[in-house]
């Protein structure tokens, strides 16, 4: 790749979801142009060209796109069954990537395709955008200061509005297409925090995970919002987890906890997505959304960001309180994505890592795998060793 012209940029889909990404692209000034690519029959082709002006190429073959020399990155969107096998075409084709989570159905999957990229010197990595809200950068950057002194725990959680706001026959509720349920398709992101903030890995996992919702499966002919009657779905229990309650144990003998749930009256819209850090020198409390906001708030409001430090080079600013609203951008993910893509970009140039790199997708995947065995044996899990 280099650096004194636009990039061309490679898009490739094989489900609905991910049209949004290519508006991504649209709002980057380093994009001069976009190819895109339909990876199954799921998507159309036209429909995914229509989100940007700088689509100048159409493919229904992933094998055609990758074949264009001018290509300087890719970036998939794919259902996570199909993603591995697109993965791995493109990194064998040598061209970095940036794909949609949770990237497989499986970690030993996505492993392959890990280890090929380290292989071949590639950047790849997750659009976790996450990391890039200023909440996160404040307390990253005040870790390393050291601020909290030595951490000793961390708590997560990632709740989202009930199922009976979701259509529950999709993809997203069957094993053999998306892996898992809540914890892998939106309990991630805030995973990914904690592990962005840890920087380290977790090497055992206690959880009990479940179904809980009473509701599941909404009746298409009924009007679903804030105030539908729950009985107007139909009940059924998912395949894949609604509910999950995670302890986890770092390499350092830190200990955290993580929630993820489907359990929210309103709308699929409503979201608690809360962080909390205790160390030896202070503490740091990071409401990224708060379920209690008005319905006209943008999802980008956030509650007050809070750290405390006794730490004696933190003495003048003991308490540090800020509020953020992101600013609003048509792309999807936002302004955080857009940093996490002009990021991916200039690390893909240099050969650096990306900015949430392949094998923190990985981990996160054994987290889970970890604390679905955990919650059927009833037993800790370990990650990783002999």
């Amino acid at each position: 790749m280099k650096s004194d012209k636009q990039l061309v940029v490679g898009a490739i889909s094989s489900h609905g979801h991910e049209r949004g990404h290519v508006g991504v692209l649209d709002q980057l000034a380093e994009v001069g142009s976009i190819h895109v690519c339909a990876a199954t029959d799921l998507v159309d082709v036209e429909e995914l060209a229509a989100e940007s002006a700088r689509v100048v190429g159409k493919y229904t073959n992933v094998a055609a796109l990758l074949a264009r020399p001018d290509l300087d990155a890719v970036i998939v969107c794919a259902r996570p069954d199909h993603a591995p096998a697109i993965l791995e075409q493109v990194v064998t084709a040598g061209l970095p990537v940036l794909y949609d989570k949770p990237a497989s159905t499986h970690s030993s999957h996505l492993r392959q395709v890990a280890d090929l990229a380290q292989q071949k010197g590639i950047t790849a990595g997750a659009m976790l955008q996450w990391r890039y809200h200023p909440m996160a950068l404040n307390l990253k950057r005040a870790l390393a200061d050291g601020a909290l002194g030595d951490v000793m725990t961390i708590e997560a959680k990632l709740l989202n509005g009930l199922l009976l706001y979701r259509d529950t026959s999709t993809y997203l509720f069957d094993p053999k297409t998306a892996g898992h349920g809540i914890l892998s398709w939106l309990g991630c992101h805030c995973l990914d925090l904690v592990l962005y903030l840890m920087q380290e890995r977790v090497v055992e996992v206690m959880a009990m995970v479940g179904n809980l919702n009473p509701e599941n499966k909404v009746n298409p002919r009924a009007t679903v919002g804030r105030d539908s009657n729950p009985r107007a779905t139909v009940g059924r229990e998912t395949a894949v987890e609604d509910t999950g309650f995670l302890l986890l144990k770092f390499e350092s003998g830190r200990l955290g906890t993580f929630q993820a749930g489907y359990h929210l009256r309103g709308d699929k819209s409503v979201y608690d997505f809360y962080i909390g850090m205790r160390g030896t020198e202070g503490y740091a409390i990071l409401p990224l959304v708060e379920p209690q906001k008005q319905p006209e708030q943008s999802a980008e409001a956030s509650g007050t960001y809070t750290l405390y430090s006794e730490a004696r080079h933190w003495a003048t600013g003991r308490v540090r309180q800020e509020r953020y609203m992101i600013p609003e951008t048509p792309a999807y993910g936002g302004i955080m994505a857009e940093e996490l893509y002009r990021d991916f970009f200039a690390a893909a140039q240099s050969g650096a890592p990306a900015p949430a790199p392949i094998e923190d997708s990985v981990h996160m995947l054994e987290i889970i795998e970890a604390a679905k065995e955990s919650s059927a044996t009833g037993r800790a899990v370990g990650i990783g060793g002999p």
